[in-house]
Order: C-alpha cells, then sequence, then structure tokens
C-alpha cells in the first residue's frame, strides 16, 4: 500500500493560542477589578444594616482605591479618608471618633437634630450663634444651654418660655440641648476585612472563569 501523507496546518491554532496566552494577564486583572467592586458594593450595603439612619456619606464610604492591571495583579479596596476616621473604630475596636470635644460625646437632649438623629455642624453652628444659647456647666452637667427669655428681642427673634426644668433633681429655667458624656468604646463592628475575604472565596472562581471566557473568545 502506498503511504499517504497528511499535513495539518496548526499555524493559525498556534497564533490564537499564543493570542490568548497574551489575554491571561487581561483576564486575571479583569477578575480582580470585577471582585474589587463587588466588595466595594457589598461593604456599601452592608452599612445600612449595621447603623440605624445612616447617612448617605456613610454609604459611599467604600472605594476601589487601586484597580489591577496586567503588569500589576493589584486591587485595593479602602475606606475614603474621610469616612475612615469615625469608621475605623468599628472595624478595630475602640472608643467614637468625636469631632466635637476631644475624649467627649455630644448627645442631643432637646436639641434639634438632622433627618438621621444626628447632630450636624452647620446646625450645631446655628444653635450656638443665638444670644440665648451657651455652652457651660450647670449643676454638674456639661453641655449646650438655652436661657429663658420672655417675649421678643430686638432682632426680632424668639427665646424660650420661662417653664421649669429638673436638672439632677434641682428645678431650673434653663433648657439643655446637648450635653457632652464621656466616651465609651464601640460596640458594633463592620467585619470589613471578613467580609472582603467572603466574597473572594464564594465569587472568585466564577469571576475568574467569566474573564478567562471572555480572553477566550477574544482570542479565537
Amino acid at each position: 500500500m502506498a503511504g499517504v501523507e497528511i499535513k495539518l496546518d496548526t499555524s493559525e491554532a498556534q497564533r490564537a493560542l499564543s493570542d490568548m496566552q497574551k489575554q491571561i494577564p487581561f483576564a486575571q486583572a479583569s477578575a480582580l477589578n470585577d471582585l474589587a467592586f463587588q466588595i466595594m458594593r457589598g461593604e456599601n450595603d452592608a452599612f445600612s444594616k449595621i447603623f440605624e439612619h445612616p447617612r448617605p456619606f456613610t454609604l459611599r464610604a467604600t472605594q476601589v482605591e487601586k484597580k489591577a492591571t496586567k503588569s500589576d495583579l493589584t486591587a485595593v479596596v479602602s475606606l475614603r479618608p474621610a469616612q475612615e476616621r469615625y469608621l475605623q473604630p468599628y472595624e478595630t475596636g475602640g472608643e467614637h471618633e468625636t469631632p466635637w470635644q476631644q475624649g467627649n460625646l455630644l448627645v442631643p437632649v432637646d436639641g434639634p437634630t438632622d433627618k438621621y438623629g444626628q447632630i450636624s455642624k452647620g446646625m450645631l453652628s446655628r444653635v450656638l450663634d443665638r444670644s440665648d444659647v451657651f455652652k457651660g456647666t450647670v449643676r454638674g452637667i456639661t453641655g449646650i444651654w438655652q436661657r429663658p427669655v420672655r417675649g421678643a428681642r430686638r432682632d426680632g427673634t424668639r427665646g424660650t418660655k420661662g417653664s421649669l426644668n429638673k436638672i439632677n433633681g434641682k428645678k431650673t429655667s434653663l433648657k439643655l440641648l446637648y450635653m457632652w458624656r464621656p466616651n465609651v468604646n464601640v460596640h458594633k463592628r463592620l467585619s470589613f476585612a471578613k467580609r472582603g475575604a467572603e466574597i473572594v472565596a464564594t465569587r472568585g472562581g466564577k469571576a475568574l472563569a467569566d474573564a478567562i471566557q471572555k480572553a477566550v473568545r477574544t482570542a479565537w
């Protein structure tokens, strides 16, 4: 029987495989960035369950600080610096961050708060601008107080009525708006790092598989 020689041209396949090999780092970077943004969204969504009435500012606290590239397969997810200042204790433990007076918490009593139940700097500044409001210690309580003023002032504003309030068991015509209390350790936990690790563990395989499939389609 005469010999039959069959040749198979694999050059195109080799080129495709070579191109696919070149796509691997892009696939890895794509998978890492996909996971990074999944972590960012997962962390921000968790804040609404951890805190009562969190501000939108807090719900945007997590960021993808650095995206991965084919030459640097590292993606970084972090808290934005402004939010990290007051959220960090909830991750690592420690006392509440206190912007008003070092070492103490400012707590509303009869003073106004925003719709999130918090005291904004702008609101506090407006309260303190009133001529009938002062900071001080009364009957052992340090806080922000309002004096009783009857009738209208020269500037057209009005003060509180002259009703009596009980402060530490004694009557006073002053109204306690806010008080400073000793700082305490936070009792809630963000579990920021733990949640991020869980997202990688449960979704990492799919993210990488999806990225590789896309790379294969691109190569062929």
